[in-house]
């Protein structure tokens, strides 16, 4: 369990009704999607929540916040198509701009801590993307002077959906690097890059991780490979933390 050196305020968790606004496909199998509350003022939420979406069945689906907490207006999410998801197959063949939404937030622990002055590394598989952006634009606004790297792990160069952004970042903030990782590129790509297992070119470029934080995001399988190996490299369980999506 972290326990931080000043408790953060829980923000309450209310029920919200939104409509669809943009609908932008980043690739094959990812949407942007921007939702406007209907009614309200910007919602209040930490880099790296998530919300519930509610379906008319009583299921949920969630979703992270893709927006850093101070952009206000538009919520943007990032959906990856899930082959016979109901929601998701939804988004991606019926979803129209104007449809409404209602959804439960802000939820979740993974958030930005920023009661610590260790450089921070955050890892990101495929949509894992998503809290990770909400967190480091937040960082940026902040004035956050700890150094960050991102390391995103995809399968191939048509998966970084938003590479030109976090490339941004480089450019902009000299603090921060970006480290993208390919596990399977195609001969078309032809990549020069990184390549295997997101974690595993961390545990190459970091033989020691007890001085950082990280901040891990993506598949049940990714998290749970990753864990372990790092707190074997000497990362701390208080500066460990994760969200692990379940398909």
């Amino acid at each position: 369990e972290y326990v931080p050196r000043v408790a953060p305020a829980r923000l309450p968790v209310h029920r919200h009704r939104a409509r669809v606004v943009a609908l932008t496909r980043l690739a094959d199998d990812v949407m942007q999607v921007r939702l406007a509350l209907i009614g309200e003022r910007p919602l209040r939420y930490r880099a790296g929540q998530y919300i519930n979406v509610l379906l008319d069945n009583g299921e949920k689906r969630s979703f992270s916040f893709a927006t850093a907490p101070h952009a206000g207006g538009d919520i943007e999410l990032q959906i990856r198509l899930v082959p016979g998801g109901r929601f998701t197959t939804h988004v991606f063949n019926g979803m129209q701009v104007g449809e409404v939404l209602e959804f439960e937030g802000p939820l979740g622990s993974f958030f930005l801590r920023e009661d610590s002055d260790k450089p921070m590394i955050f890892v990101a598989g495929a949509t894992g993307f998503a809290p990770v952006k909400s967190m480091l634009e937040h960082a940026f606004h902040a004035g956050v002077r700890r150094d960050m790297v991102l390391y995103w792990g995809v399968r191939s160069k048509k998966d970084l959906y938003l590479a030109d952004l976090p490339q941004r970042w480089e450019a902009e903030h000299p603090n921060f690097r970006f480290v993208p990782v390919l596990s399977a590129p195609r001969a078309e790509d032809r990549w020069h890059g990184r390549t295997g297992l997101v974690h595993e070119a961390i545990l190459a470029d970091y033989p020691d991780l007890s001085g950082h934080q990280l901040y891990a995001c993506g598949s049940v399988q990714m998290v749970e490979a990753a864990h372990p190996a790092f707190a074997a490299q000497g990362l701390a369980q208080d500066d460990c933390f994760s969200d692990a999506f379940k398909l």
